[in-house]
C-alpha cells in the first residue's frame, strides 16, 4: 500500500526575497477557501525518489489542462539520500515547502503535498478529494477580482495587474515561477528503481519580483529574470509570508 513520505519540520528557512526582507507569517485555517476570480493554483511538493509520488504526478498532469488551472509541481531535495537524486530538485523548492508548512503550522511536511491557492493542504495522490476541491473552489469563485497578465515585449516581459473589483492587495508578494510541460527520466536506483517516470508542470526555478503596492500597474520583467529556458511563466500574487494566493497569470512561452 503506498502511503504519503514525510519527514519531521526542522527549521524554516528565511524567504528567498530579492531586495526584501522576510516578511511575518499570519496563521489561518488550513482548508479554508477565499473567495476570488482566476485561475486555481495547484503546487505540487513531489520528488523522483518518492514511491508514493508518481500517482500525484500523473493527476497533476491531468489537473494541468485544465483552462481554469496553473499547475506547479516542485521537486524537493530531502529524499535524494535514499538511492536516488532527483534531477530536478533542489533545496529551495524544499524551502517554499517549509514555509508553507509554517504557515500552516503544519508539524511535519511530505510528499506528495498539494497546496492550492496558497491555502490547502491535500495529499497529492488522493485524486476524489482533490477533485471535490477543486469542484468546491470553482462553485466559490467570483470573489473580488485580480486580472494577472503575462506577455512577452521582445526580449522582456510586460506584467499587467489590475484588482478590476477593488480589493487590498497592498504588499502582496510577486513570484515569477519557470516550468516545462513534461520529462520522461529513467529511474535506476532508490524506490522508484527500474521505473520511467513522467512529471508534469516541472518547476525550474522560481524566484521573487519583490513587492507590489496594489495598484493597477503595468510591470516590466527583464528577461534575464527568466535565466533557464522553461515552457511557461507564471506569476503568483501572494500575501506575504506564504499566505494565501490571490491570483496568477501565465505564459505559454512556446507560442508567445
Amino acid at each position: 500500500m503506498m502511503t504519503t513520505r514525510r519527514t519531521l519540520l526542522g527549521g524554516i528557512a528565511a524567504a528567498g526575497a530579492l531586495g526584501f526582507a522576510a516578511l511575518a507569517r499570519p496563521t489561518r485555517p488550513v482548508m479554508a477557501a477565499t473567495r476570488r476570480s482566476g485561475p486555481i493554483v495547484l503546487e505540487l511538493f513531489t520528488s523522483q525518489g518518492c514511491s508514493s509520488c508518481p500517482p500525484a504526478d500523473e493527476l497533476l498532469g491531468e489537473l494541468a489542462k485544465a483552462p481554469d488551472v496553473i499547475a506547479l509541481a516542485y521537486h524537493v531535495d530531502y529524499w535524494n539520500y535514499i538511492g536516488w537524486e532527483d534531477p530536478f530538485s533542489s533545496k529551495e523548492m524544499s524551502d517554499r515547502q517549509r514555509r508553507y508548512a509554517h504557515a500552516m503550522k503544519l508539524r511535519t511536511i511530505y510528499t506528495p503535498q498539494l497546496v492550492i491557492d496558497g491555502e490547502a493542504d491535500l495529499v497529492g495522490s488522493r485524486r476524489s478529494i482533490v477533485l471535490q476541491e477543486l469542484d468546491r473552489r470553482r462553485a466559490q469563485r467570483g470573489g473580488p477580482g485580480l486580472a494577472v497578465t503575462l506577455n512577452r515585449n521582445g526580449e522582456d516581459f510586460e506584467l499587467l495587474l489590475d484588482a478590476e473589483q477593488g480589493g487590498d492587495y497592498a504588499g502582496t508578494e510577486l513570484f515569477l515561477v519557470g516550468s516545462d510541460d513534461r520529462h520522461v527520466t529513467e529511474v535506476p536506483r532508490g524506490e522508484n528503481r527500474g521505473r520511467t517516470l513522467e512529471d508534469f508542470a516541472v518547476v525550474r526555478f522560481y524566484r521573487s519580483l519583490g513587492t507590489w503596492d496594489g495598484k493597477a500597474d503595468i510591470l516590466r520583467i527583464p528577461g534575464n529574470a527568466a535565466s533557464m529556458p522553461t515552457d511557461r511563466l507564471s506569476v503568483l500574487v501572494q500575501a506575504p509570508g506564504n499566505g494565501p494566493i490571490h491570483g496568477a497569470g501565465a505564459l505559454d512561452l512556446r507560442s508567445a
